[in-house]
């Protein structure tokens, strides 16, 4: 036997509409109204920079403002951290993170953020395997030889990096700790930058992610020497990890969007609904496919996990 339902009394709903009213206002869903900007750290044409326009590009029939891409370049992407982390926690300012600005230039000099407090990871998007690259006719013809001439002397091999501080700088520090040797350090605002210095002979390597190097990788400018991940490529099958050359050095570039400490939930919660459904659409599909970026998917907290061990790896593995 069914139990008739009891009426809503008047104190009952006048107590409901006073906790309504007390309710703060990220408990109610969250639409944005005026456009979103995604600062890039990084020059154009480099991994940050394509990722924030693919996503961008792929968000336009999803989010209905304008999401903005916009180059704020220097001291490893920390200008344009810094720029996130002083903005208002309202949805509307992001970058795309995970990588030097919250991984490694911390443990190289004081900033006016800290990587592991001031920021809300929204949604981790690629993890990119670290490629050691050189020029195809260089006369290294594989990392073991790049070492033995390294090992002749002080900064006889030089590389170069996508800033002082950066992660692929600190991926250079660490191959030095480990195979005993001292590189001459030149860094670049950018991928694209370094990548055209070793292409011009300014010098003799560079450190990067691959998806960046890929383009002049297959059109056999550049010729790839080692990978800084756990295993091989399939898209590199012949390129051996660095355990395998003997000196263990595992250090992978991750990117995701991330937005000021302080973002109510809901913003959060909208923002990486939104982002995640982009990362499903034909438009993302077809750049993963054709740029070789290795898609690795995470939410906000687990994403918050890596950057924060990513940190503390780099901070022990620099250390004098």
């Amino acid at each position: 036997m069914n139990t008739p339902r009891r009426g809503i009394t008047r104190r009952e709903a006048a107590l409901g509409l006073l906790a309504a009213a007390a309710a703060p206002a990220w408990a109610q869903e969250w639409t944005p109204n005026q456009p979103i900007t995604i600062l890039v750290g990084f020059a154009p044409g480099g991994s940050a920079d394509q990722i924030a326009r693919q996503l961008s590009f792929a968000a336009k029939n999803i989010i209905p403002v304008p999401v903005l891409v916009v180059n704020k370049v220097g001291a490893a992407g920390a200008i344009a951290a810094q720029a996130v982390a002083d903005a208002k926690p309202d949805g509307y300012t992001l970058f795309v993170g995970g990588g030097s600005e919250t991984t490694s230039v911390g443990n190289f000099k004081p900033l006016g953020y800290d990587p592991r407090k001031s920021f809300v990871p929204i949604i981790k998007v690629s993890r990119a395997p670290s490629i050691l690259v050189v020029r195809a006719d260089s006369k290294f013809t594989d990392m073991k030889a790049l070492l033995a001439e390294a090992r002749l002397g002080p900064e006889k091999v030089s590389y170069g990096s996508t800033g002082e501080g950066g992660i692929f700088h600190a991926t250079g520090l660490v191959l030095e700790k480990q195979a005993g040797v001292k590189l001459l350090h030149v860094p670049y605002k950018g991928a694209a930058d370094s990548m055209n210095a070793v292409l011009g002979g300014q010098v003799d390597s560079a450190f990067g992610a691959y998806e960046e190097m890929k383009p002049m990788i297959d059109a056999g400018r550049l010729r790839p020497l080692a990978l800084f991940s756990r295993s091989r490529l399939p898209a590199l099958p012949n390129v051996p990890t660095m355990n395998e050359v003997g000196v263990p050095v595992v250090l992978d570039n991750m990117k995701g969007l991330m937005g000021p400490a302080g973002m109510p939930p809901a913003v959060v919660r909208y923002l990486h609904d939104s982002f995640r459904k982009a990362m499903q659409t034909p438009e993302w599909r077809d750049y993963v496919a054709k740029s070789g970026l290795t898609e690795d998917y995470a939410q906000g907290p687990a994403f918050q996990k890596e950057v924060v061990e990513a940190y503390d790896l780099i901070g022990k593995a620099i250390a004098k």
